[in-house]
């Protein structure tokens, strides 16, 4: 593929992996690790490198809309974010040390994992709201101003800042931001409102993939002519993900992205056994 095709093919799958994961509270890198594997055949360190870059320029985008409609819980994105920049350096580093198919098959695992959460998701019985059954939780009230209701729900410290570290660490080794772990805990942990966890997932993500980032640029895991239409096109579908979060919530969708995400980690896995 010549270089004008390659970054018009990479700015679309920009745009529809960070509309897709704002919508979902992830930072878009869930998608493209996959297609960065699948179908361009990158290595482990740069596939993460490459994809933590999208992700950062997808959160700054979709946190900018969320924090304009008050959305964000501050301060568990402030508690968890800060405690994951450690674990973000230490993923960096620990990939330089891992093998290609170590890699996808411990992604394909996770991918599955959360397709199944996915598909719980979509079948509606999720119930957010009250308070959670967790070790040393709290009552935590939310205002959101966009609809001037107030929400009760729980809040863990001690548990929010070991999810901390842990998100960044997978942020890094992995490249796809950490949501993948913070969704699933704040919605069926702290039993948060689907669209503060997507709000809050978002800031807690950009506070720590910069460092990750970093690590990864120091030790030349970015291929930037991947990586810069990746996030010209993810930084759009940011701003329109965030906007449909705000207005829409449907089942089918979550299906839809359940069964993509089972066929990405059954594909990554698959390729190792043939």
């Amino acid at each position: 593929m010549h270089a004008a095709g390659l970054s018009s093919a990479l700015f679309v799958a920009g745009i529809a992996a960070s509309f897709l994961g704002s919508i979902v509270g992830l930072g878009g890198g869930f998608l493209v690790i996959p297609i960065l594997r699948l179908f361009f055949h990158l290595p482990p360190t740069l596939t993460a490198g490459t994809s933590l870059f999208l992700v950062t320029a997808n959160v700054a985008s979709a946190s900018i809309s969320f924090w304009r409609q008050g959305r964000i819980d501050k301060r568990l994105a402030f508690t968890m974010g800060l405690l994951a920049i450690p674990g973000s350096v230490l993923g960096a580093v620990a990939l330089q040390h891992f093998t290609t198919k170590g890699f996808d098959i411990a992604y394909g695992v996770i991918l599955a994992l959360f397709g199944v959460d996915l598909l719980r998701r979509g079948t509606g019985r999720h119930e957010s709201g009250g308070l959670a059954r967790l070790p040393w939780a709290k009552s935590r009230e939310f205002h959101d101003r966009l609809t001037n209701a107030t929400y009760v729900y729980s809040e863990s410290t001690p548990i929010a800042a070991a999810a901390g570290v842990t998100t960044g660490f997978i942020s890094s080794f992995f490249g796809i931001g950490g949501g993948i772990l913070i969704v699933p805990l704040l919605l069926r942990g702290f039993l948060m409102p689907p669209h503060v966890v997507s709000a809050t997932s978002q800031l807690i993500i950009l506070l720590s993939s910069p460092f990750g980032l970093l690590a990864h640029g120091l030790a030349g895991d970015i291929d930037w002519l991947y990586a810069l239409p990746l996030a010209a096109g993810g930084v759009l579908g940011a701003q329109f993900g965030a906007d449909t979060a705000r207005r829409l919530s449907s089942p089918a969708l979550v299906r839809t992205l359940a069964v993509v995400l089972l066929l990405s980690a059954a594909s990554l896995v698959a390729q190792h056994l043939i």
